[in-house]
Order: C-alpha cells, then structure tokens, then sequence
C-alpha cells in the first residue's frame, strides 16, 4: 500500500493493488473523480483493463475491483491535489535517482 504524510511517500509491500476508494483517501479526493481519472486513462488504450484491475474479495468480505501501480500513477498525473502533487514528485525523484545510478554502473 501506498502512504503519503509529510511530504512524504512511504511504499510498504512488493505488489501495490488498491482500490478506488484507498486511491481516493490516498491523494485526498473524491471517489467520483478517481473513477472518471480510471475511465479515461482506460479510455486512450494505452493500458488494459485485465492487466491493470481486479475483482476480487476485499477484507470486508464483499468483492470489489483493486487497480495496480500501474493505473495508479497515471492517475496521479490526471488529478490535482497536494498528494497528487507530492505522489508526482517522489515518481520523479525515484526516476532520476535510479538514472543516476545506471549512470555510474
């Protein structure tokens, strides 16, 4: 799962699957505008549903779909909020540091 809090992102597991409402409390928007940003990153093809959700039971006991790491981050992209805005800038930074250090291997 993934936890932002003082301009902060901590990634805790090796798969991240979550779902719309967790992505929602995740970058402190609505359920609505994650579901549209879902739909529309869909929309351009460029990522498949089956690759990139799940209908699965939830801890609850009820079924729900979960959506990758993949759909998450250009979900990021597609809302405008301060956790967005901090999610956006640790994508960023762990993009160059790795850079980086391909740079000196």
């Amino acid at each position: 799962i993934i936890i932002i809090e003082d301009k902060a992102v901590r990634v805790t597991g090796n798969e991240i699957w979550m779902t719309a409402g967790e992505i929602a409390g995740l970058f402190h928007t609505g359920v609505p505008a994650v579901n549209a940003a879902i739909r529309a990153v869909l929309k351009t093809d460029v990522l498949s549903d089956y690759e990139v959700c799940r209908y699965i039971q939830l801890e609850n006991g009820l079924y729900g779909d979960v959506y990758s790491l993949e759909i998450i981050i250009p979900v990021a992209f597609r809302l405008d909020t301060y956790c967005t805005h901090v999610f956006r800038t640790w994508l960023v930074g762990k993009a160059l540091s790795k850079e980086k250090r391909q740079a000196y291997v």
